[in-house]
């Protein structure tokens, strides 16, 4: 007898209510070898104008035999999007289908609302027909980054990226290879000897092309189920039982709690990231993507933040603190965005979308010109640099949902990724976090250009993914 469990990556033990209000359905396993369950979420968009994007949910499964207790394997879909289906008004994006690690739903054409109840049905390869299997089907909440030309750098933040010798942003029109020089129309920045040592290969994802980036940050619940499906020597490598700064990771392998699974996680060191991305068959981002997502087509603004002004304001009151409704309680000044940093009243993290409601607009909910959240503060954001060679030899592969076993368990065997399983190099950290000054905040801002914590865990760190 097979049984099938619904586990989303936003989590609640008592009931099945989400922070970001995303609900699957118990999935069943039909004569056709197809999951079938349902999918809800709140405030679908899909806009035919300005930023000519939308959010969807990414799924992917998890699977093992009913007898066992070893660790969950990822569940092989069906390449062809026609090989699933699911209700109107959503579609499946045939975006990354290749391979079949996972899919995305999303709207079909232009309109907003909430979906309810939609029911999904995705065609598996392996497992198949047979055998007993318990199921778990995870759900991440994305959004997508057209494919377009973009700035990077801001004339004023540290070591910003620049146009040749000159203080102008630097206009990436294209995929391919970037030379560095200080000649107009090659990549520089300010102390670019020191912190930008080399040009850029043709390989490298420097944000031209389209791509799904997490729409949150990876929240305690995420990072918790995501414990549970390993097995325990993986499981160890990756946890660091920890009650402080707003974080909560308790209990023993297989069943790892959190008293709040809405916030976002820290204490995340590059492995930790870099294993869970792997495990759900993502990858990291570039800091050139970051500043992508952030500003967007937008010609940059002086020392601007995710939210594309240069006036901010720090979260220092909260209601609800702890719980799923958790919030800033007053809203920002005109012209001004809002971001969790300064450690001035919180240290450690905020629920992801602590500061959007239904009644805010960019600049009060502290989002990004696509709607990405929490991209300046809460966390920072541990992505791929373009400092040294093992950051810009990276390449764009996404997981393949499976962890190193044996003698070094638990890492991500990525091969094209930098610092896997030890050391920082190649990797940094931008945006910033609630401990960190207004300056790290700045899109543009690379104060640290590389990551040089040997790859230790701190209360300001943390991350998401890209597909």
């Amino acid at each position: 007898m097979q049984k099938f469990l619904a586990f989303l990556l936003f989590f609640s033990a008592t009931q099945i209510v989400f922070a970001n209000n995303v609900q699957l359905g118990t999935p069943v396993l039909n004569a056709s070898n197809e999951l079938v369950f349902t999918i809800s979420w709140d405030n679908s968009w899909h806009t035919a104008s300005a930023p000519h994007n939308w959010d969807g949910v990414y799924l992917f499964v998890k699977y093992r035999n009913c007898a066992s207790t070893n660790a969950w394997s990822h569940a092989q879909l069906s390449m062809s999007a026609s090989a699933h289906s699911v209700q109107a008004p959503l579609m499946i994006d045939p975006y990354k289908l290749s391979d079949g690690k996972g899919l995305i739903v999303r709207r079909s054409s232009s309109g907003s609302g909430s979906i309810s109840n939609d029911t999904v049905k995705l065609k598996l390869v392996s497992p198949g027909l047979g055998s007993s299997y318990d199921f778990q089907v995870f759900a991440i909440e994305m959004v997508m980054v057209p494919r377009g030309a973009f700035y990077v750098g801001d004339g004023l933040s540290s070591y910003t990226i620049t146009d040749g010798a000159s203080s102008n942003p630097f206009y990436i029109s294209s995929d391919g290879a970037i030379t560095r020089s200080t000649t107009a129309g090659c990549i520089y920045c300010n102390s670019a000897s020191t912190t930008l040592p080399g040009s850029i290969g043709a390989t490298f994802p420097v944000g031209y092309d389209s791509m799904y980036v997490m729409k949150y940050e990876l929240s305690q619940s995420q990072y918790v189920s995501f414990l549970n499906t390993l097995s325990s020597d993986q499981a160890t490598n990756r946890t660091l039982l920890v009650n402080a700064s707003r974080v909560n990771v308790s209990g023993t392998w297989p069943n790892y709690t959190t008293t709040f699974p809405h916030r976002a996680m820290a204490y995340l060191s590059w492995q930790d990231l870099s294993a869970y991305l792997d495990w759900a068959a993502l990858r990291p981002m570039t800091e050139l993507e970051f500043e992508k997502i952030c500003r967007g087509p937008n010609y940059p603004v002086t020392g601007e933040y995710a939210w594309g002004t240069n006036t901010i304001n720090d979260c220092n009151t909260v209601s609800n603190d702890g719980m799923a409704t958790e919030k800033n309680t007053s809203l920002p000044a005109a012209g001004t965005g809002i971001a969790n940093f300064n450690s001035d009243y919180i240290v450690g993290p905020m629920r992801s979308g602590f500061a959007a409601g239904p009644a805010t607009d960019r600049l009060q909910s502290g989002a990004s010109y696509y709607g990405v959240m929490e991209m300046s503060g809460n966390v920072a954001e541990l992505c791929i640099n373009i400092y040294d060679a093992s950051g810009r030899s990276f390449t764009p592969t996404n997981g393949d949902g499976y962890l190193t076993g044996s003698p070094t368990p638990g890492y991500a065997d990525a091969s094209t990724w930098p610092s896997t399983v030890t050391g920082t190099a190649g990797t940094t950290f931008r945006g910033g976090g609630s401990t960190e000054t207004y300056g790290y905040l700045r899109v543009s801002d690379r104060t640290v250009y590389i990551d040089g914590s040997s790859n230790g865990r701190f209360n300001n760190r943390g991350g998401r993914g890209i597909r």
